[in-house]
């Protein structure tokens, strides 16, 4: 349990400064932020200077600790998030957690609890599970943070600042939003990564080469990741007629192999060739 108290005339907050730097546009460069991200998540990390500028204007927060320490938090306000998540306007959602062990993650969960309190915000949420993309959570437990909802892999933990307030929930709904992309490929993916963009790009060209009717489904918007991210545990996924096929987790070869499989007699129900 997190027995930090709620900071007072000053002092708390001094304590955080001293162990965390508050990324901005004008420090973005020089902090070495975008290269830490790019080391410690990978294809996952904001590798989009302007993407993340963007970001930043719409209340996109980001902490790092100080080196040689290395992690980082990037945390918004309910309606700048995108994270797939229902009914947390009153809260502050982590977008995502990386720390080397549970004492850094602590102090970056203690820096956006601080900007929350600030702001008058009800409640911290932190997606945890599995997968690259989530929180790990033991980073999470040990900063006194409880389980609140659950869909498929992926459970929802918070802490809540100020009370009492509705919970929010994880939607239930992933076969319906995979559903809605609508027939043949669609490799969905933010605008946040050139890396994963050119990705989606290459996944496309191979698909069309197989016959199939392939797109990206470029999410450029939180609102738009809220409402039709197809993957509860990834911004980036892959969807053959409905079906998801990875969720970010799998090499181009495996990919590809799946994809394969699929095109061939007999597995192509609703997929056509482009003219």
């Amino acid at each position: 349990m997190d027995t930090r108290k709620r900071p007072e005339n000053g002092v708390a907050m001094a304590r955080t400064v001293s162990k965390t730097i508050t990324i901005s546009p004008p420090n973005l460069a020089r902090t070495g932020f975008l290269t830490l991200a790019q080391e410690l998540s990978g294809a996952a990390a904001p590798s989009n200077r302007d993407w993340l500028l963007q970001r930043f204007e719409e209340g996109y927060q980001v902490r790092m600790l100080r080196p040689p320490a290395r992690g980082y938090i990037e945390f918004a306000p309910g309606r700048a998030s995108w994270r797939a998540l229902n009914g947390a306007d009153r809260c502050v959602v982590v977008q995502c957690l990386y720390a080397d062990g549970p004492e850094g993650a602590a102090d970056l969960l203690w820096a956006a609890e601080e900007w929350a309190r600030y702001y008058d915000f009800a409640a911290i949420m932190v997606l945890v599970g599995p997968h690259p993309c989530l929180c790990a959570p033991d980073l999470v437990t040990s900063a006194g943070y409880s389980v609140i909802d659950q869909t498929q892999c992926v459970s929802l933990f918070g802490k809540v600042l100020q009370g009492p307030l509705p919970l929010p929930a994880l939607p239930q709904n992933w076969a319906a939003r995979q559903a809605a992309l609508g027939p043949g490929l669609v490799v969905q993916c933010p605008a946040r990564s050139e890396e994963r963009l050119a990705f989606a790009r290459d996944l496309v060209a191979q698909g069309e080469q197989l016959g199939l009717c392939a797109r990206i489904g470029l999410i450029e918007t939180a609102a738009a990741a809220r409402k039709a991210q197809a993957s509860p545990t990834s911004p980036f996924s892959v969807v053959l007629n409905g079906q998801a096929i990875d969720d970010g987790q799998l090499t181009d070869f495996q990919i590809l192999q799946a994809l394969r499989q699929r095109a061939a007699p007999g597995h192509r129900q609703g997929t056509s060739r482009k003219s």
